[in-house]
């Protein structure tokens, strides 16, 4: 005896890959979010810091840690019909011996500081920023209630509290 199968094979098969037709499962991957805070920081601001420290007080303790605040430099600059950067496509086939040189544009990546036991609970921030002299540039207190986070999703397991910050070109320091 002989079936014909045609075409349901491989829609069967499409449908358990998609997840159609049946109940599709979510894989936890082993992806973790460690606790601790976020800092993005205006580049005026940051340009100017030398020193920066975060201290954090919950249950009765206090915790104070260095917050680097890194900067790097883009490899390839965003100018029209880079069509690496943008979606423009170069008006002429360009001579890499022509080329000038360009200065590449400056990156302030947000600082993060590890602070395992960080409950989800209201704490205490103090955030100071010194400059070369040792001069306080910023010196900013705020309250804050770090969230869970689902690094795989809110199926799996979550990972450590945490929460951000943005210190604007001005100094104020707010919650994000």
């Amino acid at each position: 005896m002989r079936y014909k199968l045609g075409l349901t094979v491989p829609l069967a098969a499409l449908a358990l890959l998609t997840g159609c037709g049946g109940s599709a499962t979510h894989i936890c991957t082993l992806k973790d979010a460690p606790a601790g805070i976020r800092v993005e920081v205006h580049p005026e601001l940051a340009n100017r810091v030398a020193d920066a420290t975060l201290t954090t007080c919950w249950d009765g303790t206090c915790r104070q840690r260095t917050l680097r605040l890194q900067e790097t430099y883009s490899e390839e600059p965003l100018t029209p019909g880079n069509p690496v950067m943008t979606t423009e496509s170069p008006t002429a086939p360009e001579n890499p011996a022509a080329r000038t040189p360009q200065t590449p544009e400056r990156f302030i990546w947000p600082g993060f500081v590890l602070l395992p036991g960080l409950p989800g609970k209201p704490i205490h921030v103090r955030l100071v920023f010194k400059n070369q002299q040792g001069a306080t540039v910023l010196d900013r207190p705020i309250s804050i209630t770090p969230q869970l986070t689902y690094p795989n999703g809110r199926n799996c397991s979550p990972g450590g509290h945490q929460a951000r910050l943005k210190v604007t070109g001005e100094g104020a320091l707010v919650p994000r």
